[in-house]
């Protein structure tokens, strides 16, 4: 598909396993959009697709391998958020 053809209303998409940054992201005010790999039955793993401006999203990520300063308890709270998110699609998984 061309991009005459492709659709406007599709964003793009970045898709990270590193729940750290993608807490971090989340932080920032990115939407995050959780999916399991089916690769490999036996290795279930979640990934999640970062929507939006892949530019602000690399600008992003590059000021988190910098060491922003954020508020802790935000943080935190995003990573608490996040890996329940993977623990419970992994849970879903399992039981299909």
């Amino acid at each position: 598909m061309n991009d005459q053809t492709r659709d406007s209303t599709v964003k793009p998409v970045t898709s990270l396993e590193d729940t750290s940054l993608i807490a971090y992201l989340k932080l920032k005010g990115h939407i995050l959009i959780p999916w399991i790999s089916r690769d490999d039955p036996s290795d279930i793993r979640v990934s999640f697709d970062i929507q939006g401006n892949e530019l602000q999203i690399e600008k992003d990520m590059q000021t988190f391998y910098d060491n922003e300063q954020v508020g802790i308890q935000d943080f935190c709270r995003n990573l608490k958020e996040v890996k329940s998110t993977m623990y419970n699609l992994k849970r879903i998984k399992t039981r299909e």
